[in-house]
């Protein structure tokens, strides 16, 4: 099992952390690190219904609950979490916790075309919602950049294990900003209105360098 921080204030967890049901396992088709060139941007729609603040989570254990569900939410697209992370906006601290989905050496089911060289990460909540407008999204841009350059510089840590840099990872980009949208590829609103403004702040940070 693995929980650690990357940076402070954002945190990993993996599958067995988050409590993934062994009667789903991971889906997906293998994918060689070397040919992952891009990432592209979603939200879950899935919103936690406990409180007044939909797309801010409280505490881990809402957390771990969420992605438990999300294994199920598209017995279409297999019993898995489409994505191969899920990004969370914590109310302590502006923190992230990024949660292991498919994971970034398993194929997703996020977007037409591009779940081998693309790597899919949601948001998890919907952020066309109104209720967004009350959190500093912004302020939490800085973490996710350090995940992605986490992804791309090297991604290894002793309780996680080591894995090669996904070096060609970025190399894939519109002309505006570092990462995809769904929206890039479909017509569709994911990742959500509320997001969008916020995604050019995103950079392959090497969290090694803080």
């Amino acid at each position: 099992m693995a929980k650690f921080e990357i940076l402070s204030g954002l945190t990993f967890v993996d599958r067995q952390g988050w409590g993934a049901k062994t009667a789903f396992p991971r889906q997906g088709h293998r994918v060689p690190r070397s040919k992952r060139t891009h990432v592209i941007m979603h939200h879950t729609v899935v919103s936690d219904t406990s409180d007044s603040s939909p797309s801010v989570w409280e505490t881990l254990s809402e957390v771990y609950l969420n992605m438990r569900r999300l294994q199920t939410i598209r017995p279409d697209l297999g019993n898995d979490v489409p994505y191969n992370f899920v990004v969370y906006l914590m109310s302590k601290n502006d923190g992230i916790v990024v949660c292991e989905g498919r994971g970034e050496d398993r194929s997703g089911a996020h977007t037409k075309g591009h779940n081998t060289e693309g790597i899919g990460i949601a948001f998890a909540g919907n952020f066309d919602d109104e209720t967004v407008e009350g959190i500093d999204v912004a302020k939490r841009m800085y973490l996710l950049s350090g995940f992605l350059g986490w992804l791309k510089h090297d991604p290894s840590h002793p309780s996680y294990g080591t894995f090669r840099a996904m070096k060609h990872l970025g190399s894939m980009r519109p002309a505006d900003r570092a990462v995809y949208v769904h929206r890039d590829f479909k017509s569709t609103a994911c990742p959500g209105k509320r997001a969008i403004p916020h995604l050019s702040q995103l950079a392959f940070i090497n969290p090694n360098d803080y």
